[in-house]
C-alpha cells in the first residue's frame, strides 16, 4: 500500500472539503452572504432556509458531488483496501467544518452510499426510528430532529461491522461518526433559528413553553371548534440576528429589529385593525395569571403601528411591576411570545367564571359592559354583575329567566356565554376558567381562558369517600392522615424516583366541612409525571374513566413502575413475614394486657379473638395515663407498616384482575371479615330460630325469640364468642370515633332475633363455578391476593380497635379526673393535644375546644357536601330541598355494582344500627365492613359514595342483592317510604311516586 498515494488522497480530500462551494451556489442563486446570516453555517439547510430553493438544490448538488468523489477515488486506486474509501471522507469531513464552515452530513451520507448502499439505507432506517421514539419522549421539536440526526451517525460503524465485517472499515466508520457526531453538537441550528422567524399559526399546536400559555390555551380551543379569532404568534427571537439565542433585557427603550418581511406578512393577513397581545411564558398558567403586568395594544392599522405595539408589547415584560411579580410567583425569565389578531368590534365585552370565583360555588359569574373587555378588566368601571346558579337544570332556568329583561343584552346571549363556560371547563378537564370574551352582534367570541388560579388546589372526594367516608372528628384525622400520607408518599417516591423532589405528600389529604378529600391537584401533577392521560383529572374531579397512558410519556416511568411491580409481587411473602414477626405477636401482647391473652374452652384459638377492655380507669394518675399514651403510640408504631399493606394490597388486586380479566363473582370472600361474621351470625339465628319452633311452633314472635335467647346458656355462649371474635368491626373500619360491634352487643342481639324471626334464612352456599382450565389459572393469580387482602384487612380493623379502647382508657381516666365532661369528648381533640396533656402533667380543661369542635361537626353532617372543592374554602351554598317529583327526569343515574332490578320501598338508614324493617330498599350514606348485618336484609341497596369495588358491592355481589353506588345526596334526595325501582345492571334509581 504506497504511503505518497494515501497521503495525497487525504490532502486532496482535506482540500475539496475546505472549497466553499455551497457558499458560492448561495452567492450566484440566492445572492445573499450565508456566513453573515443565521447561525453563520454554511450549510445545505442554512442554504435552503436563507438563499430559497433554487440556492438550495444547487448546494445540494454540489454537497452530494463532494461526497462521492472521494470514495470513487478511494476505491479506484486501493480496490483491496475498500477501508481507505471511509477514512478520506474523515479529512474531506473536516476541512467543511473548519475552513468551509459546513457540517458535512450531507458528504458522509452520499459516500456512505456509494460505498455500501446496505450500511447507508441501514443507517438511516435507524434514525428514522430514533426520530419517531424521541418524538414519542420529547414531542415534535428540534430536540427530537437533532437526536436522531445523532444516532443516525453514530450508530453507522454498527451497520459497517453488520454489513462488512471488517474491523478496518470498522474502526473508519468509528472515526468519521465520532467527527460528524462532534459537529453537530458545536454548531449552531439554522433550522431551529428559522422557526423563531415564522409565524405559527392558532391553527396549529402550540408549545406553551415556546408560544406561552395564552396562546396555546387559545390554540387548543381553536382546533377544538371553539369561536376563537385567528392569530399569529412572532417568537420572541424574531429578527434578533446572528447569535442572539433567547431573550435579553431590553434597556432605555431599545427595540428590537424585526424584518420588514414578517411586518408585511402579517399585514396581508390581517386586512383590517388588529390587536397586539402578549403571551409569556407562565402568563395565564395553572398557578399564576400575570393578570395586568404586560401590554395589549389595540386597534392598529399600519405597519408602523404594527411594529411600535410589537416592540411595547414585548418591552412590558421587562417593565419593574413584571419583574417584580415573577419574583414573587418565582417564574423565571424566559420569553415573551406576540400574539396578533383582528380587533373585533364588540358591541358588549367582558369576563365570566365557570365557577364563583370566591369559593368555586356552582355559578357562572358574568361581568359585561358595552364596547370592548378591556373597560371591564380595567377596574375603573362597574360592570354589569350576572350570577347564575347551575347547581340544577331548575335553578339554571330560574336564573336565566331573572336576566329576560337585562339592560345590556338578552337571554339569549347570557345562555349562550354559560354553554361556552361550561363547555370550556369541561374541555379543560373540569378546571374552573376565567374567560375573555366578546360579543360582535352576531356571534360570541373566545378571547382568553386561564385557569381561575386562586381556586387551588382542587380537592376531591373520589377515594376519599370510600377510605374514609362520613364526618370525622379531630382524633381518627390526626392519626389517619399522617399514616394514610406517608404510605401514598411513599409508593409514589417509589415511582417517580428524584422526580418526587418538591412535592410535598402530606398535602395529599384534608378536612373540609369535617369530610375527607383528596388533593386532585397534586394527584393530577404526580399522574401527569407519571405518564398518565390528561382525563386522570377528569377521573379525580368527575369520577369519569382514564384513557390509555401514551407509551412515549409513560416511558421515563417504567423503572419506577417496574420497582413498584416488583414491590407488588413481593407483598404476599413480606406481609407473611411480618404477620409473623409483628402483627400476631403485637395482638397477642395487647390482648395479654387486657388481661384477655389466655384461650378459653371452646371459643376457638385466640389469634380468632379480640375482646375489649373495661373501658375503666384503675388508677387516675399521670404514671398510668403515660402508659396508657405509650401504649398508644406502639399500636400507631405497627399500624404503619400494616396501613402500607392495606393501600397496596387492593391496588395489586385491582391490577392483577384487570391484567387476567378475573371476574368479581369468580373470587371467594369467605374469608372477608364482612362475610365472614354475617355467615356466622346467620347461623347462630338459625339455632336460636330452631330453638324456638321447638318450643312453639313454627310460628314465632319477637318475644318469644328474645324470651328463648335469654332463657339459653348455651346461645349467649355462642353470641358472646360471636362478639369476641368479631366485636373489633364498626360501622366505619377506619374511623377509630365510631364504637365497635362488642361496645354495643345489645343492637347486635337485636339483629340476630330479627333474623331469627324470618321463616326462611338464606344461608350463602359454596359456590359452583364451571370454569375452564385458563380460568381457573387466572383466577389462581388473584385468588391468593384476595385472601391476603382479607388477612390485610382484619389485623388492620384490629389494630384500629385496640387503639379506640385505649383512648377509651384514657378518657375514662380524664373523666375521673374532670379534663372531659361527657363519654366521647376525647375524639374531638387532636392526638398531640393528647399528648402534651399527658406530659406536661398539668391541670387542663378542654371544655370549650370540644364544645366548638362538637357543635362544627353536628353542623357539618346536616350541611350538602360537595364531591369536589375548588380551593380550600367549601361553597356557601344554602341547604336545599329537592323536589324529584318536579325534576325534570326521574331517573338518577348511578354506579352500577351488583345486577337485579327491584321495585320496593325506601328506607333511609344513616348508621348501621337502623331498624330496616323487612323488603325494604336500604339507602345509605357508604358502605363498611360493619354494615354488612343491615344490608343483609335489604332487597337494594343504594349508596351515596362507592364503586364496584366498596364493600356493599362486595356484599350485595355475594348476597345477589340489586345495588347501585354513587347517587350523590341519595339520604337527603329520597325519603322514607318512597317507592322507587332499582336497577343494579344499568346503574340506575326509577323514582315510581
Amino acid at each position: 500500500m504506497p504511503l505518497p498515494t494515501i497521503a495525497l488522497l487525504l490532502t486532496a480530500s482535506f482540500s475539496l472539503g475546505a472549497l466553499p462551494l455551497t457558499e458560492w451556489a448561495v452567492r450566484v442563486f440566492g445572492r445573499r452572504d450565508l456566513r453573515a446570516l443565521g447561525t453563520g453555517n454554511v450549510g445545505v439547510s442554512a442554504a435552503f432556509i436563507h438563499g430559497g430553493k433554487l440556492a438550495g438544490i444547487a448546494a445540494v448538488l454540489v454537497e452530494i458531488a463532494r461526497g462521492i468523489v472521494p470514495v470513487l477515488a478511494g476505491r479506484f486506486c486501493f480496490p483491496d483496501a475498500p477501508a481507505i474509501a471511509i477514512a478520506l471522507l474523515i479529512p474531506l469531513v473536516a476541512g467543511r467544518y473548519a475552513i468551509a464552515r459546513g457540517g458535512g452530513v450531507t458528504n458522509a451520507v452520499w459516500g456512505l452510499l456509494v460505498f455500501s448502499p446496505s450500511v447507508a439505507v441501514s443507517s438511516g432506517i435507524w434514525g428514522l426510528l430514533a426520530w419517531a421514539l424521541a418524538q414519542r419522549w420529547w414531542g415534535e421539536g428540534d430536540r427530537a430532529r437533532l437526536f436522531a440526526s445523532r444516532c443516525g451517525c453514530l450508530c453507522t460503524p454498527i451497520w459497517v461491522w453488520v454489513w462488512r465485517q471488517s474491523m478496518p472499515e470498522f474502526l473508519a466508520a468509528t472515526g468519521l461518526a465520532l467527527l460528524l457526531a462532534a459537529i453537530n453538537f458545536s454548531q449552531g441550528d439554522d433550522m431551529a433559528l428559522s422557526k423563531s422567524e415564522q409565524l405559527f399559526s392558532l391553527d396549529d399546536s402550540l408549545d406553551a413553553a415556546i408560544c406561552g400559555d395564552k396562546a396555546a390555551k387559545l390554540s387548543q380551543l381553536k382546533r377544538a371548534n371553539f369561536n376563537v379569532p385567528n392569530g399569529w404568534i412572532l417568537l420572541n427571537e424574531s429578527g434578533l440576528g446572528p447569535g442572539a439565542w433567547g431573550i435579553g433585557h431590553l434597556e432605555n427603550g431599545e427595540e428590537l429589529s424585526i424584518p420588514n418581511s414578517l411586518i408585511q406578512n402579517l399585514k396581508s393577513k390581517i386586512q383590517n385593525r388588529m390587536i397586539v397581545r402578549s403571551s409569556a411564558a407562565g402568563e395565564d398558567g395553572d398557578t399564576s395569571s400575570a393578570a395586568g403586568q404586560y401590554q395589549t395594544i389595540g386597534a392598529v392599522f399600519t405597519e408602523a403601528e404594527l411594529l411600535d405595539a410589537i416592540n411595547r408589547c414585548r418591552q412590558s415584560y421587562w417593565t419593574s411591576e413584571a419583574v417584580a411579580y415573577r419574583r414573587q410567583r418565582q417564574l423565571p425569565d424566559t420569553q415573551m411570545a406576540v400574539l396578533i389578531q383582528p380587533y373585533i368590534d364588540s358591541q358588549i365585552a367582558g369576563v365570566m367564571f365557570s365557577r364563583n370565583p370566591l369559593d368555586g360555588g356552582s355559578q357562572i359569574i358574568i361581568e359585561a359592559l358595552p364596547g370592548g373587555a378591556e373597560s371591564v378588566v380595567g377596574g375603573q368601571v362597574t360592570p354589569v354583575h350576572l350570577e347564575i346558579d347551575f347547581s340544577t337544570p331548575e335553578s339554571l332556568e330560574e336564573s336565566l329567566s331573572e336576566f329576560e329583561n337585562n339592560s345590556i343584552f338578552d337571554k339569549s346571549i347570557i345562555a349562550n356565554l354559560v354553554k361556552q363556560a361550561q363547555a370550556i371547563e369541561a374541555f379543560f378537564h373540569g378546571i374552573p376558567q376565567d374567560i375573555e370574551w366578546s360579543w360582535d352582534g352576531g356571534k360570541v367570541w373566545i378571547l382568553q381562558s386561564r385557569p381561575i388560579t386562586n381556586l387551588q388546589p382542587f380537592w376531591t372526594r373520589t377515594i376519599a369517600a370510600e377510605v374514609i367516608p362520613g364526618a370525622i372528628r379531630p382524633l381518627t384525622w390526626s392519626i389517619n392522615r399522617p399514616l394514610t400520607c406517608g404510605v401514598w408518599g411513599e409508593i409514589f417516591q417509589v415511582v417517580l424516583g428524584d422526580r418526587a423532589i418538591g412535592l410535598n405528600f402530606n398535602e395529599t389529604a384534608t378536612l373540609l366541612g369535617s369530610h375527607a378529600y383528596f388533593n386532585a391537584t397534586l394527584l393530577g401533577e404526580i399522574f401527569r409525571m407519571m405518564g398518565l392521560p390528561e382525563q386522570g383529572l377528569e377521573f379525580l374531579l368527575r369520577g369519569q374513566k382514564m384513557g390509555k397512558p401514551p407509551l412515549g410519556k409513560i416511558l421515563p416511568s417504567l423503572p419506577g413502575l417496574w420497582r413498584l411491580v416488583e414491590r407488588e409481587r413481593a407483598l404476599n411473602a413480606e406481609f407473611k413475614g411480618d404477620r409473623t414477626s409483628i402483627f400476631l405477636p403485637a395482638l397477642q401482647s395487647l390482648e395479654k394486657e387486657e388481661g384477655r391473652g389466655k384461650k378459653e374452652e371452646g371459643r376457638g384459638s385466640s389469634e380468632e379473638e379480640i375482646l375489649m377492655p373495661n373501658a375503666q380507669c384503675p388508677m387516675p394518675e399521670y404514671q398510668y395515663l403515660s402508659e396508657l399514651l405509650e401504649k398508644a403510640e406502639q399500636i400507631q408504631e405497627w399500624l404503619k407498616p400494616i396501613t402500607y399493606y392495606n393501600i397496596l394490597g387492593p391496588i395489586g388486586l385491582a391490577i392483577r384482575k384487570a391484567i387476567f380479566r378475573v371476574n368479581d363473582d369468580w373470587l371467594a370472600n369467605d374469608s372477608a371479615p364482612e362475610i365472614a361474621s354475617v355467615r356466622a351470625l346467620q347461623q347462630l339465628a338459625q339455632k336460636l330460630r330452631q330453638a324456638a319452633v321447638s318450643q312453639s311452633g313454627e310460628t314465632v314472635s319477637v318475644a318469644h325469640l328474645a324470651q328463648t335467647f335469654s332463657e339459653t346458656p348455651a346461645l349467649q355462649a355462642d353470641f358472646e364468642k360471636w362478639l369476641d371474635i368479631y366485636g373489633y368491626l364498626s360501622e366505619v373500619g377506619t374511623d377509630i370515633a365510631v364504637p365497635t360491634w362488642r361496645e354495643q352487643p345489645e343492637v347486635y342481639q337485636k339483629l340476630l332475633i330479627s333474623m331469627a324471626q324470618k321463616a326462611q334464612i338464606n344461608l350463602l352456599e359454596k359456590r359452583k363455578l364451571g370454569l375452564s382450565f385458563g380460568q381457573k389459572w387466572r383466577l389462581d393469580k388473584c385468588q391468593e391476593r384476595a385472601l391476603v387482602k382479607n388477612e390485610i384487612s382484619e389485623i388492620y380493623a384490629r389494630l384500629l380497635a385496640h387503639l379506640r379502647w385505649t383512648f377509651l382508657e384514657i378518657e375514662a381516666c380524664g373523666l375521673a379526673m374532670q379534663v372531659f365532661q361527657e363519654s366521647g369528648d376525647i375524639f374531638y381533640l387532636e392526638f398531640g393535644e393528647i399528648q402534651q396533656w399527658i406530659r406536661s402533667g398539668a391541670s387542663v380543661s378542654f371544655k370549650d375546644t370540644i364544645r366548638e369542635r362538637r357543635d362544627r361537626l353536628l353542623a357539618d353532617r346536616d350541611r350538602p357536601i360537595p364531591p369536589v372543592v375548588y380551593g380550600n374554602l367549601l361553597p356557601n351554598s344554602q341547604k336545599r330541598a329537592i323536589e324529584l317529583a318536579t325534576s325534570a327526569t326521574n331517573i338518577i343515574q348511578g354506579i352500577p355494582a351488583s345486577i337485579g332490578r327491584v321495585e320496593g320501598f325506601v328506607k333511609i338508614c344513616r348508621t348501621a344500627s337502623t331498624d330496616l324493617g323487612e323488603n325494604a330498599i336500604a339507602v345509605v350514606p357508604y358502605t363498611d365492613a360493619g354494615w354488612a348485618p343491615l344490608l343483609l336484609g335489604a332487597t337494594a341497596i343504594i349508596a351515596e359514595v362507592g364503586g364496584q369495588l366498596s364493600h356493599g358491592a362486595i356484599i350485595a355481589r355475594e348476597y345477589k342483592i340489586p345495588a347501585v353506588m354513587n347517587i350523590s345526596e341519595a339520604t337527603t334526595r329520597l325519603r322514607d317510604g318512597q317507592k322507587v325501582r332499582v336497577d343494579g345492571y344499568l346503574g340506575t334509581v326509577e323514582l315510581l311516586e
